[in-house]
């Protein structure tokens, strides 16, 4: 998957999931309002983050690896939960104390800084337990965070501009009796959310790699772990599949201080770094190109590219 059709997807799966979230939400809400607008708010976290996690893990990993792709969904699911919750309990408490309500922007600002930490906590928790390298996972996690707020206050806002026409529109009916506005109210927060956060970990990223020839021809993927495994194995964080000149496990991408060192893991057929076959650790600067069997990557580095203009 290209960055560009991340942001897509991320724009596109919160959209979607923001109005099936509605939909449980409506379908659950009682006479209480402040406990019916937490769970219109739980159900838009939930689906929200749910379907971000499920396209960051499939960037990320491949269907083989379906127990990574569940661990991070169940984690971002209960992270997401939370900041519905307590974002849509948070900004109907705001409204009844203060009757303003441009404050119910907050608890949506809320949700979405929690949406954005989601997708990122699985790996942060795995380093920290294992003692790696945490540089990476937390600033995926910053950056969800930066973009989910940003997503949740902007749509948080249009949202209640939505909320304000509509009850122009119908003065003669209460607007949370309507669903237009509620409804395409939650897709265009969830669509904010899913947008900016996907903006977010593609412009702010550190290093990358671009598959130019070979196994799925060009995928791009931010490099946040602190070890980066390349080969045929389902376990491999880059899969090379179909190539019988890959071997199961055939380099790795370690992070070292601010960059990433190269090594080969003990192949017979080699790793190359522009065009010269490894014979030890070699560390990475931008434009670097890797070949592995047939397929061809190349390195991206934000800081060194900044540096060197």
């Amino acid at each position: 998957m290209s960055f560009r059709l991340f942001i897509y997807y991320c724009a596109l799966c919160g959209a979607g999931a923001a109005l099936l979230g509605w939909v449980l939400g409506r379908l659950t809400a009682g006479p209480h309002l402040l406990l019916a607008q937490g769970l219109k708010g739980l159900f838009l976290g939930l689906f929200v983050a749910l379907a971000l996690a499920i396209v960051d893990a499939l960037w990320n990993l491949s269907l083989r690896q379906w127990q990574g792709i569940a661990a991070r969904a169940v984690t971002s699911l209960l992270v997401g939960s939370l900041g519905g919750f307590v974002g849509g309990v948070f900004s109907q408490k705001l409204y009844d104390l203060t009757h303003f309500a441009l404050f119910q922007v907050l608890g949506w600002t809320f949700t979405g800084l929690l949406i954005g930490a989601a997708p990122g906590v699985f790996d942060l928790v795995t380093s920290q337990l294992s003692g790696q390298d945490q540089r990476g996972p937390l600033k995926k996690v910053i950056n969800g965070i930066l973009g989910g707020t940003v997503g949740g206050l902007i749509g948080g806002f249009l949202s209640l501009v939505l909320h304000g026409l509509w009850s122009g529109l119908f003065e003669s009916k209460p607007v949370d009796q309507l669903w237009s506005p509620s409804a395409l109210g939650f897709v265009i927060l969830g669509a904010c959310i899913g947008l900016l956060i996907g903006l977010a970990q593609v412009f702010l990223k550190e290093a990358w790699l671009r598959v130019e020839e070979g196994f799925r021809a060009g995928r791009e993927l931010i490099l946040s772990k602190p070890l980066v495994t390349m080969g045929r194995a389902e376990s491999c964080d880059i899969g090379l599949f179909g190539d019988n000149q890959v071997e199961r496990l055939h380099a790795q991408l370690q992070r070292e201080g601010d960059g990433y060192v190269l090594t080969d893991a003990g192949s017979a057929t080699g790793t190359y770094l522009n065009d010269e076959r490894l014979t030890g650790p070699r560390r990475l600067a931008a434009g670097d190109v890797i070949r592995v069997g047939r397929s061809v990557l190349r390195f991206g580095e934000r800081r060194r590219e900044a540096a060197s203009q």
